[in-house]
């Protein structure tokens, strides 16, 4: 499953709740949204967020197995079962799981600004820089989507470059006028 290779998994292997974050872009995907049907059916739950840190799985929050290289999870895997770090690794779980929101729910809530979370994650990577490619990377999605975001973007606010945009979104409020 395609999908499964973009995600921050927890299984908590005492059954029946294995609780699973994945990145927005998963919902997309019909047996990605098949396979969170069965989680349920298990008792788990599957939760999404606009971008995930790294890809990590934990297990009875005492083994955590990480990637050797978040550009390349092909290349290999580290397991850790030392207390600090795993404790550090299922704070940043626990972290991602309180802000992303149950797969099954209705379309995204907007904030103040008209923004989802996806395009208020988009704003934040393009202002720390970030290539469309990078983009993409971060969001599991396409480099043309990110694009397409992007874009979608400027033309809200009717810009005909990034550095309009960027000085728009800080007028508008989208961005915070101090730099990070």
């Amino acid at each position: 499953m395609k999908a499964v290779g973009t995600l921050i998994t927890s299984l908590k292997l005492s059954l029946p709740s294995p609780n699973w974050s994945a990145v927005d872009s998963v919902r997309n995907s019909q047996t990605t949204v098949a396979y969170a049907a069965w989680l349920g059916e298990l008792g788990g739950e599957v939760r999404t967020a606009p971008e995930l840190p790294t890809r990590l799985m934990i297990f009875d929050r005492s083994t955590a197995v990480i990637p050797v290289s978040s550009d390349d999870s092909a290349a290999g895997a580290v397991v850790l079962t030392g207390q600090g770090t795993l404790m550090a690794l299922c704070a940043l779980f626990d972290n991602v799981w309180g802000a992303a929101r149950p797969l099954g729910t209705a379309e995204t809530v907007r904030d103040e600004g008209g923004l989802n979370p996806q395009e208020t994650t988009v704003i934040r990577l393009l202002a720390q820089g970030l290539t469309d490619e990078a983009i993409a990377k971060r969001l599991a999605v396409s480099p043309r989507t990110a694009r397409r975001l992007a874009t979608d973007l400027m033309d809200r606010l009717n810009a005909r470059s990034r550095f309009e945009f960027g000085v728009r979104a800080v007028q508008r409020g989208w961005l915070p006028h101090s730099a990070d």
